[in-house]
């Protein structure tokens, strides 16, 4: 079984079961520690809208209007980001080694790794589809306690993670209404300020997938 696997003609497939690993394992680690890969990676990605954006003029399609499909039609946003991820590197992982194995018991030896990783790619992406709905479904939700990210702005959140200064931000949190507790990242909306770990800052405005913060001068706003 190790010998198949470690198969060079099955190297990208096994270079994928190998990350999914890895990011479980990084996924506990960073959930005990308090902040959670998935929110944190989150928070990393393109801020890509996958819904229709009225503001968005239709005479300017591009990539990222293509993206955002794409991400839509693969429950992102709708599902956690690392859950996909690891869903996608488990099929096609899994789907890659099927191939092979088929191939090498038709023809006796295993094809080349890049065709039947395009492959497995395209197999995969129906079923990382299909798989998120059901893991969507499955996910406990209330829709009462959703609250919009535009409706974070005027909320007071403390930097838990990093310096934050004007093109590099810092990882912040508060509590919303309901008792969520949100991990965002911001950065001073003010050239030369500094927002250090401990500070507690007002979010004024929110600009792709980070908001902008000022030091919060009222203690009322913290109760």
């Amino acid at each position: 079984m190790m010998t198949f696997i470690l198969e060079p003609h099955n190297m990208p497939f096994t270079i994928s079961l190998f990350i999914m690993f890895g990011i479980a394992l990084l996924e506990g680690i960073t959930t005990v520690l308090g902040f959670g890969l998935s929110s944190l990676f989150g928070h990393f990605l393109p801020d890509v809208d996958v819904h229709v954006n009225p503001d968005v003029d239709p005479g300017d399609v591009g990539s990222e209007s293509s993206l955002g499909k794409l991400l839509s039609w693969l429950n992102v946003g709708r599902v956690p980001i690392m859950v996909l991820l690891v869903i996608f590197l488990t099929v096609f992982s899994l789907g890659g080694y099927a191939l092979q194995a088929i191939a090498q018991g038709i023809l006796g030896n295993m094809l080349p790794a890049l065709p039947v990783a395009v492959v497995a790619l395209f197999l995969s992406l129906p079923m990382v589809r299909d798989l998120g709905r059901g893991v969507g479904k499955l996910m406990p939700t209330d829709e009462t306690e959703v609250i919009s990210e535009d409706t974070f702005i005027g909320r007071v959140a403390t930097i838990t993670l990093g310096t934050a200064k004007k093109g590099r931000p810092a990882r912040a949190k508060f509590k919303d209404n309901y008792g969520t507790t949100h991990l965002i990242m911001v950065e001073p909306e003010k050239e030369d300020e500094e927002l250090s770990e401990g500070n507690v800052v007002l979010l004024v405005e929110r600009v792709g997938g980070k908001f902008l913060a000022v030091r919060n001068t009222n203690p009322l706003l913290e109760k």
